[in-house]
């Protein structure tokens, strides 16, 4: 990259390592699991060959495709009917004409009247989104993580909490529908 152009950092969909790249590159290879990561938002409007389909952007399936096939993206909007598992590094919605049948895993994972998961349902934990200072020659390393707290002994564990109650609401507002021009 010269001097001049401009960059950004993103996380690759396939090893979640951080990397700099060109702002006008649709795709990169990643210097830490040596494959090809995609950067644009994919749009599905149908159906897709393979059994796999990844992006560093966003994907928005929408509602007249029958996929049959993983998903892994920054965020997923989900119209249409996904047989598979899904994963997402910030959110997953399934709309109310989605259906997924397969396990989600997501920070934050929204299901709006009408929408259907059958499978299991994993949040995971969000970090904090920091801006790590890289070299355009060098990957970039996630931050170290901190040490896990002691476990209890089980005299004295306190009894497991019960699970609350999963309620539905509405979409948080950073959540929107991907305009196509």
């Amino acid at each position: 990259m010269s001097e001049g152009s401009p960059s950004k950092i993103v996380r690759c969909c396939h090893c979640r390592g951080m990397m700099r790249v060109s702002s006008r590159a649709l795709s990169v290879f990643c210097p830490h699991c040596q494959k090809r990561a995609t950067l644009e938002d994919l749009r599905v409007a149908g159906t897709h060959p393979g059994r796999f389909l990844a992006t560093c952007g966003d994907i928005l399936v929408e509602r007249t495709s029958i996929l049959n096939l993983e998903i892994v993206a920054k965020n997923v909007v989900i119209q249409g009917r996904v047989c598979g598992a899904v994963s997402a590094q910030e959110s997953v919605l399934v709309g109310p004409t989605g259906r997924v049948i397969g396990d989600v895993r997501a920070p934050k994972i929204v299901v709006q009247d009408g929408g259907v998961i059958q499978g299991q349902c994993e949040v995971l934990s969000q970090k904090p989104a920091t801006a790590p200072q890289a070299t355009d020659s060098a990957p970039v390393e996630p931050a170290p993580q901190p040490a896990a707290a002691p476990v209890p002994s089980p005299a004295s564990a306190p009894e497991a909490p019960q699970p609350t109650p999963v309620t539905r609401r509405k979409p948080p507002a950073q959540i929107r529908p991907i305009q196509w021009e």
